[in-house]
């Protein structure tokens, strides 16, 4: 598939992805700052740092955290889609292989197979603005991974949603979204499931 994939059009929304690109990092900046939490929320400077750092917290202004999304992004580490509604950002996944999540390749919970890049592409993240949850985006997002993931012959697509279904930000989608497109139950760990789907 092409950098663009137009998924829906209707009621004037013309929703599409990008494959995430350094050229792009200033729309990933834009959305975390302005679109992605309410107002003055403490996470608007997340990043998605968490899914590639194990010193995460070691990286605490606004300006650490850009600068080292900025180079995860410049090396191709930081990999997934952004979502847009025509211009606009309305959303971020992040999705990418394995072997590339640090926190996830240092924990013995998330293991399933060996680390071999290429094998296993993991969706760690989906983050849709508020104005736009609901909609199914979070559907048609984890079926571009799975179409890409095909494309590009990994063996296995992963998601780790929470156990805890009451927690309140469920940023790795619920278990019913991973089984709604054949994902099934690999395992029960401590604090999530481990969602795994053949291609």
């Amino acid at each position: 598939m092409g950098l663009l994939q137009m998924v829906t059009e209707e009621g004037g929304v013309d929703i599409q992805f990008k494959k995430l690109t350094p050229q792009m990092a200033d729309e990933f900046f834009h959305y975390f700052e302005n679109n992605a939490f309410p107002e003055n929320d403490p996470r608007s400077n997340c990043y998605c740092l968490e899914s590639h750092l194990s010193n995460e917290s070691e990286y605490i202004s606004t300006e650490e955290r850009r600068g080292k999304a900025r180079e995860l992004i410049q090396n191709g580490i930081m990999a997934g889609y952004l979502i847009y509604d025509g211009d606009r950002v309305v959303g971020w996944c992040n999705a990418g292989d394995k072997a590339d999540y640090l926190p996830v390749c240092e924990n013995e919970e998330f293991r399933t197979d060996n680390l071999q890049k290429g094998k296993i592409k993991i969706l760690y993240c989906i983050d849709i603005a508020s104005d736009y949850q609901g909609k199914g985006l979070a559907h048609l997002i984890l079926e571009r991974v799975l179409s890409d993931a095909r494309e590009e012959g990994y063996a296995f697509v992963e998601g780790y949603p929470f156990v805890d279904r009451d927690y309140i930000w469920q940023y790795r989608g619920p278990v019913r979204l991973y089984e709604g497109h054949g994902f099934e139950m690999y395992e029960k760990r401590s604090w999530f499931y481990i969602m795994r789907k053949a291609l």
